[in-house]
Formats: structure tokens, C-alpha cells, sequence
């Protein structure tokens, strides 16, 4: 049983009448402090509200035992750094792998001069085309793996062969 009276609840917990704040009421009070904290911590503001928006949007999840705790901002606080650590630590991953040119091998004809052909279509005719002929996958294997449907796969694959082979001045599908 909740009452909600103002600034506080009056929940029922183990047979007790306790009276905790309302999410609105702690928020009002903490959000901003625990941004300021954590742009302190990580040195990126984006980054902290980012985090601490989260940790609040779960701690309104589970607002009747968060309140609860001795320390409702120590909770959304760990939540919050560890959000913004796991988002940091992608980040940096993604600026290594996608900002670091990846050089490509001397190839001897004509694999060199396929692959730069290939590097002339969508990005998507790319992805297909190189999850089909290099990683062996077949059309329901890429659709899981780029979140598209086979048809669309087929259709794709389809369409980069025919491109390709307008390239190579071939009228044959590869």
C-alpha cells in the first residue's frame, strides 16, 4: 500500500510504515548536483548527463526499493559512472578501429583490382558482398547480422553483382 503525500511515501515494508521521498521530490534535489559530480569525474559533461539520465530513468524503474536504501544517490551515482565508463570505454574503441586508415594490402592482380571495385559500392552492397564472399556466410546468416531480412540480402547481393559487373565490363553476373 502507497501513500503519496507531498514530498514523501508512506510504503509498508516488512510489516513497517516507512516514510520515503518521491522520486520527484529526490530528483528536484540530486539531478543536477550528480551531473556536476560526474562531469567532475569523467571531465565530459555530455557524458555525464548522458550517464546520470540513465541511472535516473532505472532508478524511477525501481523507485520503491532505490528509496529505500540507505543511500538512493550512492546507487544512481555507481550506476551513472558505470554507464558512463562502459560508453567511454566504446567510445575509445570505436576512435581506435574507425579513425586508424587501415592500409590496404598490396594485392596482385586482379584481386587488387576487384577489391577497389568493390570499394566503389554502397556501404550496405560492401557488407553483403564481404560477408557473403570472404566470411562464407550465406543470405540468412548476413540478414541476422546486418538486421535485414534475406529477401533484402538477395536483393542487395543481386544488385552489387550486377554493378560489379558493369564495372568489369562484363555483361555476366560474378
Amino acid at each position: 500500500m502507497d501513500i503519496v503525500s507531498g514530498q514523501s511515501i508512506a510504503l509498508i515494508q516488512r510489516g513497517e510504515l516507512v516514510f520515503v521521498e518521491t522520486f520527484d521530490a529526490w530528483y528536484s534535489r540530486e539531478h543536477d548536483r550528480m551531473i556536476a559530480t560526474l562531469a567532475l569525474s569523467t571531465g565530459d559533461i555530455e557524458l555525464a548527463v548522458e550517464g546520470v539520465d540513465e541511472a535516473c530513468s532505472r532508478a524511477l524503474e525501481r523507485w520503491k526499493r532505490i528509496s529505500a536504501m540507505e543511500s538512493p544517490t550512492g546507487w544512481v551515482y555507481r550506476v551513472a559512472i558505470n554507464h558512463a565508463r562502459r560508453v567511454a570505454r566504446r567510445r575509445g574503441m570505436e576512435q581506435r578501429v574507425f579513425r586508424k586508415p587501415v592500409p590496404m594490402p598490396d594485392l596482385p592482380a586482379p584481386a587488387g583490382e576487384i577489391w577497389k571495385l568493390v570499394a566503389s559500392l554502397s556501404e550496405r552492397q560492401r557488407q553483403v558482398v564481404m560477408l557473403r564472399h570472404v566470411a562464407e556466410m550465406n543470405e540468412n546468416e548476413i540478414g541476422t547480422v546486418l538486421g535485414i531480412s534475406r529477401g533484402t540480402v538477395s536483393s542487395t547481393l543481386h544488385d552489387a553483382h550486377q554493378r560489379l559487373g558493369r564495372l568489369l565490363g562484363d555483361e555476366n553476373e560474378l
